[in-house]
């Protein structure tokens, strides 16, 4: 099943039809007794299918024909058969809740069971209609919310069109395509001029506003064949497949432009925004995924030049002139030669004791021709080009001599957050020059904590798995950044040496008063509760309301940042910021 086609609809209704129970055991008496007990729920259609033949069990488990299994974990003739069903069917991927029935309550078992990938485990003695009918209902609650973290991984929250992972695996199956069928493809790069201008003008809320209508708009105006994608900010990109010519592509620039360049109505004003597109035709402009965005972004960037909305194809004129890209490269090399980088930070407030416990260290460059920078602006082309990785190990060397700073300041209590990008974990270097860049510093491994991307973290996850416990060792603490924009499944969660997850600004949001809707927040709140159930601290990011504050606080959650506490701010005022002591608005 691809997880990330499923709409917020299909998964409700999962949750409402007849729920189809499979319960494998030997025992006759454990299908009556089932069968009697579910029959009694009053609040819940249930239709039970018994399997009795193990050796049919597993084929029945990954049938994907049932919401949820429930396996007898040592029937009679076979007390192993049941452990290596659970095994197995994790191994092989199967996407129903498990939950096993076991003779004895055993703390043991307990935990077994979970990190084999169980939901959850009940007693058969003890078995009654209200306690299955509710580790059913919770067990299929918990995989709505991993369906939804799973939809969150391929679409963007914002926008609500696929993100640039979905966009990358479109866009290389399209090319597939193309090659067998000796069809041509286009990747269209599109950026909105004024976007900028539109969100310090009118702000950060007309800026969203409009990045939702603008999406409407191109999904409207594509043919079912085509793809719409968001990057990030107020970039899009367009698969057009089986285009039978130039012309072809041409007209549907035109109609993008003709469709954007009209009204936005947003708060009560008309906000235009102008289109500059980039083409990069397949094969003429490349053949794989990494040089036709390249070579579109290119193009794109020429398109700007032009006044007023425009299109501009690539071409190999364009790949012989200086691009802005370049440019940022050679820049970046001068920045780290002149020493432009700086760390801001954002505090992060304890919900019980409303005072600061940690901040989270935070890049940024100050230019000397394009002023302060923000990583969005320039971390992709650090990534790109490698120089991400001594850019990063600057930022935890600087990170620990803000402790020192810290300490003299009598905050010796106060934790320094960093953030990892992935290049750093696969430096064969890094933990040895971590510890180095500690011992230099003296400082104590406990006083940094290393924040984890979800979605990057899950890429190549035992790798990672192998650095992280090393450098666990050392008394590193590590907070899993971003939850809810990957895909990690609760037996993943368990087996990171993590302290805390960060909940992503995006589930936060909706949290604000009138936007709240009751998805939003029972998904935040299955969050909070996962969290707590692994004995984790649960942070929220992006907190910018005292109606978010309430909910979060009132629902349990640890810790908050976010501008309703303080902006991202240089080391002079967040000394100002930890003077205050308490934020007796929490």
């Amino acid at each position: 099943m691809d997880l990330s086609t499923l709409s917020d609809t299909s998964l409700d209704q999962a949750l409402h039809h007849s729920t189809r129970v499979l319960l494998v055991s030997e025992h006759r008496s454990d299908y009556l007794r089932v069968s009697n007990i579910l029959a009694a729920v009053e609040s819940r259609r249930f239709e039970l299918t018994w399997c009795q033949d193990l050796n049919y069990a597993l084929e029945a488990i990954m049938s994907q024909i049932h919401d949820v299994v429930l396996l007898d974990y040592a029937p009679g003739s076979a007390p192993e058969e049941g452990r290596r069903l659970l095994h197995a069917a994790s191994q092989q991927g199967c996407t129903e809740p498990i939950i096993v029935l076991t003779d004895t309550l055993d703390p043991q078992l307990d935990r077994e069971v979970i990190k084999a990938g169980a939901a959850d485990y009940l007693t058969k003695n003890q078995l009654t209609s209200r306690l299955l009918e509710r580790a059913i209902r919770y067990a299929l609650d918990r995989k709505q919310t991993e369906l939804k973290l799973a939809r969150l991984a391929h679409y963007d929250a914002l926008s609500g069109v696929p993100n640039r992972v979905l966009f990358k695996d479109r866009l290389e199956r399209a090319i597939q395509r193309a090659e067998r069928g000796h069809q041509s493809v286009a990747l269209l790069f599109l950026d909105f001029d004024g976007f900028k201008a539109v969100n310090d003008t009118y702000g950060h809320d007309a800026g969203d506003r409009l990045i939702e209508l603008i999406a409407e708009r191109l999904s409207a105006c594509m043919r079912k064949t085509d793809s719409v994608a968001r990057l990030g900010g107020d970039e899009f990109t367009v698969v057009l497949e089986d285009v039978k010519s130039r012309a072809d592509i041409v007209y549907v620039a035109k109609k993008i432009i003709r469709t954007v360049a009209k009204p936005f109505p947003i708060m009560g004003h008309q906000i235009v925004a102008g289109c500059s597109i980039g083409i990069a035709p397949y094969p003429e402009a490349g053949t794989d995924f990494e040089t036709l965005l390249k070579h579109a972004d290119t193009a794109m960037y020429e398109a700007k030049q032009i006044q007023g909305s425009a299109y501009k194809f690539y071409s190999d004129q364009m790949g012989r002139e200086e691009s802005d890209h370049s440019r940022m490269e050679d820049e970046l090399l001068q920045a780290s030669r002149n020493s432009e980088w700086q760390l801001f930070f954002q505090p992060r407030v304890d919900l019980q004791s409303r005072r600061i416990t940690a901040v989270e260290s935070l890049l940024r460059w100050q230019h000397p021709k394009r002023g302060l920078l923000t990583p969005a602006e320039f971390l992709s082309i650090a990534e790109e080009t490698g120089q991400i990785v001594q850019i990063g190990y600057w930022v935890l060397h600087e990170a620990c001599q803000v402790i020192n700073k810290l300490d003299e300041l009598g905050y010796s209590n106060i934790q320094v957050a960093v953030n990892l990008s992935a290049q750093q974990l696969l430096d064969p270097a890094f933990a040895g020059t971590l510890e180095q860049i500690l011992n230099q510093s003296n400082v104590s491994a406990s006083r940094l904590e290393l924040e984890l991307a979800e979605p990057v973290l899950m890429h190549n996850l035992q790798e990672k798995l192998a650095l992280m416990e090393q450098l666990h060792q050392l008394g590193l603490s590590f907070t899993l950044d971003d939850f809810g924009t990957g895909f990690s499944s609760f037996p993943h969660l368990q087996r990171l040496p993590v302290g805390a997850l960060k909940i992503h600004q995006s589930l936060v949001a909706p949290l604000a008063a009138n936007q709240t809707g009751e998805g939003d927040e029972r998904i935040v709140n299955a969050m909070i509760h996962l969290g707590k159930s692994m004995e984790l601290v649960v942070i929220a990011e992006g907190v910018e309301t005292l109606e978010q504050v309430r909910f979060l606080k009132e629902h349990g959650c640890d810790a908050m940042q976010g501008r309703y506490f303080s902006d991202a701010v240089d080391f002079a005022a967040l000394a100002q910021l930890l003077n205050a002591k308490v934020f007796l608005a929490v």
